[in-house]
């Protein structure tokens, strides 16, 4: 297959940077647990927390990143995740507490207001518990902050558009505010570019 260069930006990029993050998200989920991980990219997340012994479904929308993702697990010889072609905004095929977990990585600054709620809202339904991983609003570093945005200009388009708004709204607070979820606990410092929060439904 040949991959795009957005794809192999990913891989040889963001990856690596975001998986030093990654401890923050797989030590709050025992082994044996039900997860899915929403707008799952190229694996990256999924894989690391089926390497802790839970199993995983991660769902995308690309097929380009959705066989990345398969490859690395048939390559790594991980067997407890799988990666399907699925809409983020279409989790209707899944039942109420479906999963013990559902997690997102650098998803919601992606989407539209209305689709990240939407998104955060049926991920509150399938799962009892949230992870969500995102920007830091606001990224205090100067240089991180510019050098963020200038990726997210590159990137161009919708994507853009929606990361402008997700940062004018407040970053992800806004967002699971708005889909009835409250924060339990976050795990990166203030200072970091980026914020790791477990959320569950306001109402428990």
């Amino acid at each position: 297959m040949h991959y795009t260069l957005n794809s192999l930006i990913y891989r040889s990029i963001i990856d690596p940077i975001l998986s030093s993050y990654y401890s923050s998200i797989t030590d709050e989920i025992a082994g044996g647990a039900r997860v899915i991980d929403i707008a799952s990219g190229t694996g990256s997340l999924g894989l690391a927390i089926a390497g802790k012994g839970a199993d995983v479904t991660g769902i995308d929308l690309s097929e380009e990143m959705v066989e990345i993702a398969g490859r690395l697990a048939e390559k790594r010889g991980i067997e407890n995740a799988e990666f399907l072609l699925r809409d983020a905004g279409e989790l209707s095929a899944y039942t109420d507490n479906e999963f013990d977990v559902a997690v997102t990585s650098m998803a919601v600054h992606q989407f539209d207001e209305e689709l990240a709620v939407k998104i955060l809202k049926e991920m509150k339904r399938i799962a009892g518990r949230i992870i969500i991983m995102d920007y830091n609003y606001p990224i205090k570093k100067f240089f991180l902050r510019m050098v963020v945005w200038i990726i997210e200009r590159i990137a161009g388009g919708d994507h853009y558009r929606n990361f402008r708004n997700y940062n004018r709204l407040g970053g992800a607070d806004h967002f699971i505010e708005k889909a009835g979820l409250k924060t339990t606990s976050e795990k990166l410092s203030e200072k970091s570019t980026f914020r790791v929060v477990l959320a569950q439904d306001r109402q428990l």
